[in-house]
């Protein structure tokens, strides 16, 4: 069963979860779990009790509750499951509530119950509100956001006046509201909030607070106290090396190298990387973020999660916040963490994520993907023409898949000429920004639907032949991708009927130049040479090197290996295979793994690549290292493919029974075993060879 918080609770609402019915005597302690402080209690409760035909009017009761946290909880749940004779309950709640974060949640619920609440949203009632709501003293924990900075903002619909400024004290009062809500992700009232703003302001205040919270979460010590750190502990350390090299030359004579200045930089350094303090505390003002650009949201967070990692808690709310966006750069963005992040708990929020925003606009995950591949502002031909003031430019893209700038003449051009003085300044404006984003969001397409393709490749996708030439071979980007590849046409009983490339002009053909055309009922997926004979690989790498054409990533090289036992969990033909920790290291980064589970005294056994498409993540074993990492010998051991854990229980599966505890390699979608295992020899081909005496030569 899933795992819930506390073990005997969690089994428990487990176990009640497959009851066809909840005994009712059992009734008022699930309704206490389902309301209470525990959150994954709480849902797991909440889950037991939606079965409930009565459950609505049992929920809508709570709304009197006298505890603010009952309430809310009552209004979310209502809100979650569509019970819309609650409405009556709910508005006069709303009447009577004194609490402006019960109030938010319960216009929250009534709208997700299609109740229009317009009449409430108003920019007199709204500052009404603003002003009732800063009587109360603000969140001890937001002091270090200075509110009157704040950016000024403006109406966005004719019905307040569009372009009218808005009362400071709204704005601020937003804040303070999304501070005491603590939920990262906004909710439906925030979001009607922000979009009664013009774009602009919107997109300003979400910048404003993404831009602070990093800053706090991120300061470090002043530069003078990083400064006496290391001037007191400098002198002492340089000595204590200076003797320690004399008496143990062997452990210290790097150490005794060292000269105190050298020293006295370590110290300093390690003072400036430590944090002084962190905004996680105030991770709701994260929730209006959602309308800044999906570039600049992405460039953040990549930024972010790359020089401050282990800041897991903060990654997961910014990621969460981004959710609610519906720019297509933000989603792909999310949906490459949801594949392959170096942190197990990350990704599987970033999947959980992924969930909810396909939940919302009714598609798979796999659909949402192709749905919302940005194009950086070019049509199907690949193309963007925009004025810049009195001029007009283009932008297309070359072989490499980046954008190049024309003049009026078709003359390729390396930046955007300064403005001219009669030029409107709103027009070069908007002309730089349309370059700017297109230069961003191609490079991010690119680098993501590689490897997106490659993950289908290996999971055996097959597209309908409408959506694939709609969201892949029309995509004016990927598009571009797709000519690249060796594409196949499948039945739909699952023969391949043709082999096929997406060419430069646009027509479909198959490796003796012929067209090819698709029917409404097939399906297209992406060759492998494990799917193919000897002489269809040969054709294709042919009519590849004639066309000039360098493939995305290899298709036709990696043959499925011959298994001696398919129903066997693990492949060990590599096993004793020796080397050093710090040289597999980079040979299984080469093939984009990350370094597995750490276990109890910090220690590792494996590297894997997850591949979501699939389900299954692919472990490489060795004889294993230490946290922080030392150079030992080390050994290759086996292959192995596992499932994919689910929320709650990532990354495992049940190991008893013997073998590996994996999956049979039988079950394993041809394309990913025959990469798998090559990536498998590659690791091999970098270490020394097989030693016979391997076992004896490890460290354990």
């Amino acid at each position: 069963g899933q795992s819930y918080g506390d073990p005997p609770l969690a089994q428990a609402l487990a176990a009640l979860d497959t009851f066809p019915t909840v005994p009712s005597r059992w009734l008022p302690r699930v309704l206490e779990f389902a309301l209470g402080d525990s959150r994954p209690l709480r849902a797991a409760a909440q889950r037991v009790l939606d079965k409930l035909p009565d459950i609505g009017k049992r929920v809508a009761n709570v709304l009197g509750s006298s505890r603010q946290e009952l309430r809310i909880e009552a209004a979310r749940w209502l809100g979650r499951i569509g019970y819309r004779p609650a409405i009556p309950a709910l508005y006069a709640a709303l009447d009577k509530e004194v609490r402006e974060t019960v109030s938010a949640e319960l216009m929250t619920a009534l709208e997700r119950l299609g109740e229009d609440i317009a009449p409430r949203l108003a920019p007199a009632t709204l500052l009404q509100q603003a002003r009732k709501g800063l009587k109360a003293k603000p969140p001890s924990g937001l002091a270090w956001l200075n509110l009157d900075q704040l950016p000024a903002c403006a109406w966005r619909d004719a019905a307040a006046s569009p372009g009218a400024q808005v009362d400071s004290d709204i704005i601020r009062w937003w804040v303070i509201l999304a501070a005491k809500l603590k939920e990262p992700a906004a909710n439906a009232l925030l979001v009607r909030y922000l979009g009664l703003l013009d774009d602009a302001s919107a997109a300003a205040l979400g910048r404003f607070l993404l831009q602070s919270f990093i800053a706090r979460d991120t300061a470090g010590p002043p530069l003078e106290e990083a400064l006496a750190h290391a001037a007191k502990e400098a002198p002492g350390t340089y000595q204590y090396y200076q003797q320690a090299a004399r008496q143990y030359p062997d452990f210290y004579a790097e150490q005794g190298k060292l000269t105190e200045e050298q020293i006295f930089e370590q110290y300093k350094r390690e003072k400036l990387a430590e944090y002084a303090g962190t905004a996680i505390g105030e991770k709701g003002i994260l929730a209006l973020t959602c309308c800044v650009p999906g570039h600049e949201l992405v460039d953040a967070m990549r930024l972010y999660m790359r020089d401050h990692y282990t800041r897991r808690a903060q990654i997961e709310a910014m990621l969460e916040a981004a959710s609610v966006s519906d720019d297509p750069a933000v989603i792909q963005f999310v949906l490459g963490i949801s594949r392959r992040y170096r942190t197990a708990s990350v990704q599987q929020k970033a999947r959980l994520l992924v969930d909810r925003i396909a939940e919302r606009n009714r598609w798979s995950p796999d659909q949402l993907a192709d749905r919302t591949i940005p194009t950086g502002g070019l049509d199907e031909t690949g193309r963007m023409d925009f004025a810049y003031g009195g001029r007009r430019f283009s932008v297309v893209l070359d072989a490499r898949l980046k954008p190049v700038l024309l003049n009026a003449a078709g003359k390729a051009i390396a930046a955007l000429p300064a403005a001219r003085q009669d030029d409107d300044p709103e027009s070069i404006k908007e002309g730089k920004q349309l370059f700017t984003t297109c230069k961003k969001e191609v490079r991010q397409v690119a680098d993501l639907q590689t490897a997106r393709l490659y993950e289908a490749m290996c999971a055996g996708r097959l597209w309908p032949a409408h959506e694939w030439d709609e969201y892949v071979r029309r995509h004016p980007v990927v598009g571009r991708m797709s000519q690249r590849l060796v594409w196949m046409r499948v039945a739909a009983d699952g023969s391949l009927l043709s082999l096929l490339r997406p060419s430069e002009d646009g027509s479909l053909i198959d490796a003796d130049d012929e067209e090819v055309s698709l029917a409404p009922e097939d399906r297209i997926g992406l060759a492998h040479a494990s799917l193919l004979d000897d002489d269809q690989v040969r054709a294709w790498l042919a009519h590849l090197k004639d066309y000039k054409v360098t493939p995305l990533f290899a298709q036709l090289a990696r043959r499925k290996p011959a298994l001696a036992n398919p129903e066997a969990d693990l492949i060990d033909d590599r096993l004793g295979w020796i080397s050093d920790t710090f040289t597999l290291r980079g040979a299984f980064a080469k093939q984009g793994y990350a370094r597995g589970t750490t276990e109890d005294g910090g220690l590792f056994f494996e590297y894997t690549k997850d591949f979501a498409g699939a389900g299954l993540q692919v472990r490489i074993e060795f004889s294993g290292n230490s946290l922080p990492e030392d150079n030992i010998p080390a050994a290759l051991k086996s292959l192995s493919f596992m499932r994919l854990g689910t929320p709650g229980g990532f990354g495992f599966d049940d190991r008893s029974g013997g073998g590996s505890g994996g999956v049979p390699l039988s079950k394993v979608p041809p394309v990913l075993l025959a990469e798998a295992y090559a990536d498998y020899h590659a690791v091999a081909a970098a270490t020394q060879g097989f030693d016979p005496e391997w076992q004896r030569k490890m460290p354990w």
